[in-house]
């Protein structure tokens, strides 16, 4: 079957056909046609690229909101009010969209790793590159948060005009008050501020560099500064074991504690950057949202340097084991 547009692909499929595949796909059955195969893998791109735009389309209204909003007179409730409920409406179809898009990445999970195994590049070495600051879920920590401080400042500063103007007609503006909120607004917006720095910390936004790569040494992880041998990798999938997992690149792994006294963090801050592995968590997940392309590419070679380098003596690989 030609591949021509990546949508256009699944849609050539007979309905009934598409229809068994999503059932049978939701009991984690892989169809046996390879051309299904494929045209299940070219959706899940499709719909890879389209939940990065709707992202940035949800955040585009912010600005558009706060400017519309921003305005006195007898309609500014109402105007508000609408606003707010313009963004919480396309902020529910996104959430929508992205729970839909997740429930197909993991039926198409099995399908990609049968497309890597056929893949007839073999064990070569590939990387995959971040996407940068045009990740949304990069952006918005590290511009929202002042962003949003801002705003609540002037929106602040306004509302202290007014009370003073009222309170003490023809008096001067007492920015001691302001300086009270300003120290208010820091303290609530600590939290948001706090992991925009560790993601800026852990992923190098404005890099756009290699985020991960796999080669004869193993699989180098950027965001946690590591290089996993092939000796501690003992299973290999498109996605994690759990729902709350990303989807891209997942690596299982023999031995946990010892991937993060490989990493170059310094060791007062693998306790807090690399928590889910201290915790017992087996499975690193690269998740394609943070490349700037699909991890196929990844998967298929990671799995051909699997074929060569068996994991260490006594390991066995878990759910999901390729």
């Amino acid at each position: 079957m030609p591949m021509t547009e990546p949508i256009t692909a699944w849609r050539e499929l007979p309905a009934t056909l598409r229809a068994e595949v999503r059932r049978t796909g939701r009991a984690a059955t892989l169809p046996a046609d390879p051309a299904v195969q494929d045209a299940m893998i070219a959706r899940h791109h499709a719909w890879l690229r389209g939940s990065r735009w709707s992202a940035w389309l949800v955040l585009a209204l912010v600005p558009v909101v706060l400017l519309v909003t921003w305005r006195d007179g007898p309609a500014e409730s109402w105007v508000r009010l609408a606003g707010i409920g313009a963004m919480v409406l396309a902020s529910a179809g996104l959430m929508g969209v992205e729970i839909a898009r997740g429930r197909w990445a993991r039926t198409v999970a099995p399908a990609r790793v049968a497309a890597a195994l056929r893949d007839t590049r073999g064990a070569v070495p590939t990387e995959g590159r971040q996407s940068g600051i045009g990740l949304p879920l990069i952006a918005i920590p590290l511009f929202g948060v002042p962003v949003v401080y801002l705003y609540m400042m002037i929106d602040t500063w306004d509302m202290e005009r007014d009370l003073q103007a009222e309170a003490f007609p023809g008096e001067p503006f007492d920015w001691g008050a302001l300086r009270g909120w300003a120290i208010v607004w820091a303290l609530t917006l600590l939290v948001p501020a706090l992991i925009s720095l560790v993601h800026a910390y852990r992923l190098r936004p404005f890099d756009r560099g290699p985020a991960v790569r796999v080669d004869e040494a193993g699989i180098w992880i950027r965001r946690l500064r590591v290089t996993v041998p092939w000796t501690e990798v003992v299973g290999l999938h498109a996605v994690g074991p759990s729902t709350r997992d990303g989807v891209g690149l997942a690596v299982q792994v023999r031995d946990p504690d010892r991937i993060v006294a490989l990493s170059t963090y310094p060791a007062w801050s693998r306790r807090y950057l690399l928590w889910g592995l201290r915790g017992g968590d087996r499975w690193i997940v690269v998740d394609e949202h943070l490349l700037r392309e699909p991890a196929d590419g990844l998967l298929a070679a990671a799995l051909a340097y699997q074929a060569t380098h068996p994991p260490a003596s006594g390991a066995q690989g878990g759910w999901g084991w390729w």
